[in-house]
């Protein structure tokens, strides 16, 4: 049995919908923008990519109010009983926020991840099975695998997947405190990269055994790796060893080899080890060349969404014959030189995508995707 994303939808701050996020990346401007939303704080950039038009409704976060918008369109359309898998990293961390700076408690406990199951389950009209998934920034990647998982193994005829995070003060003084944060745009696989941008997104993606033909194709999962390094809770393996087994279980559950894979969409962060890390990984997994692209220069890391927001774009490029630009590469640090490109590249007749994700904690999760009818 197949594993197809048969519909879906995303929003980042290009703006709402794929067409959106990807006319964006072709066009090489970057969605990041200087903010004033911290200003007061002190931290070592004001960068960030945010939706524009996001305007929280009073006493909303701006994750309920992203994800209603984006999942409004599907409210009261699928089978009650469709399980749904939410997957974040801070989730409405704003009410946490909000809570210690009012002395409010019970406010507090607002942002508990089971608050905002809820939530999406009865906006969506939903009954069945639910849960929340937070693997750091590999959170979508990851409930992914556990959706094609459930219905390859007949758990479910469909399920939902549904993806968020918002730019929210705790995060973003938590990756200033790392000195993670790049002063200006993110720039993947630069040699002169000097860390990530921060961005938002929401999305959602609704896996099915492919047996509904839907209009403009599905994106097939073929295959998927997650492991865990176990070295370091925020720096990655710098030999790429996690990743590596991971890209290969993705292989070996598909029946394919490196040399079928088309296109690499990376995590690509901008950081130093990470980009470094994943281009030892593909080197060593792939061999010879072939186009590899990261997502982040454009609209910033978006955590616990960018799996779904590059396997989104990965999908349209497979579709199109054509890998999208690193929005931000001018030159390719030595690692990636040849492999990393600022500019579209059309791809071979193959069409297989490699789409992988790391985050802290060690953990790394690789998914093999195939047009709707690759099997």
């Amino acid at each position: 049995m197949k594993a197809v994303i048969a519909q879906s939808d995303v929003a980042t701050a290009y703006g709402w919908g794929l067409d959106a996020l990807w006319n964006g990346l072709l066009s090489g401007a970057t969605a990041i923008r200087a903010t004033n939303r911290f200003a007061e704080r002190g931290f070592m950039s004001d960068q960030a990519a945010m939706i524009s038009d996001l305007r929280p409704g009073e006493g909303e976060s701006r994750v309920w109010a992203g994800l209603k918008r984006i999942l409004s369109p599907i409210a009261g359309k699928l089978d009650p009983m469709t399980p749904v898998i939410v997957a974040t990293t801070a989730g409405e961390i704003e009410y946490v926020e909000r809570g210690i700076l009012n002395q409010d408690a019970a406010l507090s406990r607002q942002s508990h991840p089971r608050f905002l199951l809820e939530r999406v389950k009865g906006l969506l009209g939903l009954r069945g099975e639910g849960l929340t998934m937070s693997s750091a920034c590999a959170s979508s990647a990851a409930a992914l695998t556990r959706a094609a998982s459930m219905v390859r193994g007949g758990e479910a005829d469909k399920v939902l997947v549904v993806t968020c995070d918002s730019v929210s003060e705790f995060v973003y003084s938590g990756f200033s405190t790392l000195s993670s944060l790049c002063v200006g745009p993110a720039r993947p696989f630069d040699r002169d990269r000097s860390g990530l941008t921060l961005g938002e997104a929401f999305g959602w993606a609704l896996v099915t055994p492919g047996d509904e033909r839907i209009s403009g194709g599905g994106i097939s999962i073929l295959g998927w790796g997650n492991t865990t390094d176990a070295l370091h809770m925020t720096a990655p393996d710098r030999n790429g060893a996690g990743l590596l087994r991971a890209i290969a279980k993705s292989l070996a559950m598909a029946g394919r080899s490196a040399d079928d894979v088309d296109l690499i969409a990376a995590h690509g962060t901008a950081t130093s080890y990470s980009d470094a890390m994943e281009m030892v990984a593909f080197r060593a997994a792939m061999g010879r060349p072939r186009p590899v692209f990261s997502v982040k220069g454009g609209v910033g890391h978006t955590l616990a969404p960018a799996g779904l927001v590059q396997i989104l774009v990965a999908g349209r490029a497979m579709s199109l014959g054509l890998a999208p630009p690193t929005v931000g590469l001018t030159s390719p640090d030595d690692g990636a030189a040849g492999w990393v490109h600022g500019a579209a590249v059309a791809l071979g007749t193959g069409r297989l995508a490699l789409s992988t994700n790391s985050g802290f904690g060690g953990v790394n999760t690789a998914i093999l995707l195939g047009g709707e009818d690759a099997s």
